[in-house]
């Protein structure tokens, strides 16, 4: 296999070696224990969480991988495998799907070299092969489900060498924490219940690899039409003259983002490190939508963290289960059969827009850098920017979104609603589908949408507004005794007449 410079980026990432011209595994051991694996616990002698927590010690010694698991760890691996998990269970997962992920290793020098053979082909004259897309960097990555499964496999048995992650603004991709964090004390369901999420799926791929695709793409919010046609980065005043009509919106009391069934980009209220805390202990809107779609877990090894005027588009990422509860509450609840079409590429029609908002902004977020950085972190999530590839064909594909950044960031979920509204509406999406979760703050939504609409302003017009209530908001702060009015009830009382 010929040297390439997409390859040369991800290279000290991966746990293998170019030997010759072919991707290998560097150690022969490591072969024969994944040989041994793959024939089952008689062969291998892995039939415990106990001996899996010794053998995955084993398999990182062998490939000299420098940084330690921690004991909590290891003791993580073998509390889930042999008390958290049925007997019925764990012996499937021993005599079935550890061998088949066993074999999926040993395939994933192989199944990288055809992911690189087949990458210049996928869509003439743009890059699709795996490589680290770093910040101020547009880029598309397209991934067999196969090959995630092999990825993820190496996650599982924390393969991947990890010292110049942090360095490079690179997340953690090894399952150590997930399962490292089982141990900690306190109530520990939540955590256990993403881990069983993560195993389900691995019992899906045992039975039967996905035959499709998914696409990771790191947008960047450069240049967008102005009022005058020309193109600019959108400031103030590419806001304030916005002449775009507002889009329709739908406002949902009830009822999941991921659970909606028209096409619209999913959001994802991220952190700037793609997957938040996922595979540590963390357990609200992004991290759950990581175990129940794992294969969003890939693009954590490529993708670094995400700049002011960027965000993240996952195409694809199927849906392995269902769940119930939020946070501490949360629970695995069975098999999800995802019924999503696929594109001409492969892909499942599910589209995930990663934004990350302001964390704890205080008052700060009224202040007119940070509605623009906002308003632009959004749009920046909404628009198509890929259409000059033709790779995709969204006409009629809205958002479905909710109170981005306003839980444990502290955001106003008024004012980031009215934000996502004016992005949603200039990136010419034909609607936004609102969900409030159920929001006090957000009870009379629907009264401000049609008001609003009622009145025929543009986008450029609820821009002025917000400003002006922001303005307002940040002199009253100065004033501690001033009752604050929030901007629903700002706009109803000042624009009814």
């Amino acid at each position: 296999m010929e040297r390439r410079e997409d390859l040369e980026t991800i290279l000290a990432y991966l746990p293998l070696e170019i030997q010759g011209s072919s991707l290998s595994w560097p150690s022969s051991h490591l072969v024969e224990v994944l040989e041994a694996l793959t024939k089952g616990p008689s062969h291998s002698r892995v039939d415990s969480g106990q001996t899996l927590s010794d053998s995955i010690s084993d398999m990182r010694q062998s490939l000299s991988l420098t940084s330690h698991l921690s004991y909590s760890a290891l003791q993580g691996y073998a509390l889930y495998f042999d008390e958290k998990m049925s007997k019925e269970e764990s012996s499937r997962w021993f005599n079935e799907v550890l061998p088949a992920m066993a074999c999926l290793l040993l395939r994933f020098p192989s199944l990288l070299e055809l992911h690189y053979l087949n990458s210049d082909n996928i869509i003439n004259g743009v890059e699709t092969g795996l490589r680290v897309i770093g910040s101020n960097k547009a880029g598309i990555v397209f991934l067999s489900q196969e090959l995630i499964g092999a990825l993820l496999s190496c996650s599982f048995f924390c393969l991947f060498p990890v010292d110049d992650r942090g360095s490079n603004h690179l997340p953690n991709i090894n399952f150590d924490k997930l399962f490292g964090n089982l141990t900690s004390t306190g109530r520990n369901e939540h955590q256990e219940n993403k881990i069983r999420c993560i195993t389900h799926y691995f019992q899906r791929l045992s039975s039967c690899i996905p035959p499709g695709f998914v696409s990771f793409e790191r947008k960047i919010l450069s240049s967008v039409q102005d009022p005058s046609g020309l193109e600019a980065f959108p400031d103030e005043v590419f806001w304030s003259t916005s002449t775009v009509n507002l889009c329709p919106v739908e406002v949902h009391t009830c009822g999941l983002i991921e659970d909606q069934s028209v096409e619209a980009l999913e959001v994802d209220f991220a952190n700037k490190y793609l997957g938040g805390g996922a595979l540590r202990k963390g357990c609200v809107q992004e991290e759950i939508r990581f175990m129940i779609n794992p294969e969003l877990i890939a693009g954590m090894l490529f993708l670094p963290a995400m700049e002011a005027s960027e965000a993240i588009e996952v195409v694809g990422a199927e849906r392995f289960s269902h769940y119930t509860g939020y946070s501490s509450s949360f629970r695995f609840s069975g098999d999800c059969i995802d019924t999503k079409e696929r594109d001409i590429y492969g892909r499942r029609k599910t589209r995930i827009i990663a934004i990350d908002a302001l964390r704890h902004p205080g008052i700060s977020q009224y202040k007119p850098e940070c509605l623009l950085r906002e308003a632009n972190k959004a749009l920046c999530g909404f628009l198509h920017v890929c259409k000059k590839h033709c790779i995709d064909h969204e006409d009629g594909v809205g958002v479905a979104t909710g109170n981005w950044g306003c839980g444990a960031y502290g955001g106003d979920p008024e004012i980031k609603s009215v934000l996502q509204w004016i992005a949603v509406s200039q990136a010419r999406r034909p609607f936004m589908s609102y969900y409030t979760f159920g929001f006090e703050a957000l009870h009379n939504l629907n009264q401000v949408t049609e008001l609003v609409i009622s009145k025929g302003w543009t986008v450029g017009e609820v821009w002025m507004k917000l400003v002006e209530y922001s303005n307002q908001r940040l002199r009253s702060s100065k004033k501690r005794r001033e009752p604050k009015v929030g901007l629903f009830d700002w706009l109803i009382s000042t624009n009814s007449a």
